[in-house]
């Protein structure tokens, strides 16, 4: 298969979202086998490369500074934002936005009247029971690993969205359902966020918590998580001062639950924005895959 994206084990609905994206896009995409790879909706353009094939990204962006890894067999229709164009010396006009727009059930709008939605990064719902933490706090938790249908299905019955998946952020956005961002554990990537909140002019102010929850922790995992907060590691990018250290006590998840309760009232904290901005987005990213498709001889079905 011709495109590259993150397959993570148990399912994770924005890297999921290139399966439903590009193949309705571009229906016999199949064509690039051997000619190119195809880097669309994720942080995919961190790793080494192959400098020898033809690569074409519609989307992707880089995880952090001085990541990017140039080689002549870029072909680059546009990024994530304009911290990925910069790592790559490309103009800001190719600072388009996330590629998640794209996908054709976004572009229904929400009128949900429920209770605010709170969607995990996938590897923190994994280590809690994030749906009676969010109970406790009044709102409701969204599975990251559901499918990207069930996803935006669950999102659309809820009156604000409380992200740290930032395609939880992307796709509430592109529905018109206020939203936040939060951080609830280490792994929360500042970059990737950043470069994305520039293609929209939202600022970075997401909720901070100060402890995060985990059911169990390995003795070597604990000792682990405090040399790292110790050194700081990935400061830059990451929370190390969020990493783990203990099994979280009743009391921890009560305050965390009480936290959120806090900052889900404030009703001033979720925005989103305006529909005339995101078409406007979309439209220049269509642009660029009909540039594409006529380039590679694919058919195009906007």
């Amino acid at each position: 298969m011709a495109m590259k994206y993150c397959q993570i084990a148990g399912g994770n609905f924005g890297d999921d979202l290139n399966t439903l994206i590009w193949p309705g896009l571009f229906p016999d995409m199949a064509k690039l086998d051997g000619r190119a790879l195809f880097y669309g909706v994720g942080t995919l353009l961190d790793g080494r490369h192959d400098r020898s094939v033809k690569k074409v990204v519609l989307g992707s962006g880089v995880g952090e500074a001085r990541a990017a890894l140039a080689d002549p067999n870029w072909d680059f229709r546009w990024v994530r934002g304009p911290s990925s164009a910069r790592e790559f010396n490309l103009s800001k006009e190719l600072a388009l936005g996330d590629p998640a727009l794209l996908w054709r059930e976004l572009q229904i709008s929400a009128d949900g009247q429920g209770a605010v939605g709170l969607i995990p990064h996938y590897a923190t719902w994994d280590s809690y029971d994030w749906a009676s933490v969010a109970l406790n706090a009044g709102m409701v938790a969204i599975n990251p690993r559901q499918s990207p249908t069930e996803v935006t299905a669950q999102m659309r019955r809820c009156s604000r969205i409380l992200s740290e998946s930032l395609h939880g952020a992307v796709c509430a956005d592109a529905m018109g359902i206020p939203w936040s961002a939060c951080v609830l554990a280490h792994r929360f990537n500042d970059f990737k966020w950043k470069d994305w909140l520039d293609t929209v002019q939202r600022p970075f102010a997401p909720l901070v918590m100060d402890r995060p929850l985990v059911r169990t922790i390995r003795r070597s995992k604990a000792l682990t998580n405090r040399l790292a907060r110790w050194a700081n590691y990935r400061r830059y990018t990451r929370y190390p001062a969020l990493r783990a250290v203990a099994a979280a006590t009743v009391d921890d998840a009560r305050h965390v639950s009480e936290t959120l309760y806090r900052y889900g009232k404030d009703e001033a904290k979720f925005i989103c924005s305006k529909p005339c901005d995101v078409a406007r987005q979309r439209d220049r990213m269509m642009t660029a895959c009909a540039d594409f498709a006529r380039d590679y001889e694919l058919r195009f079905t906007p």
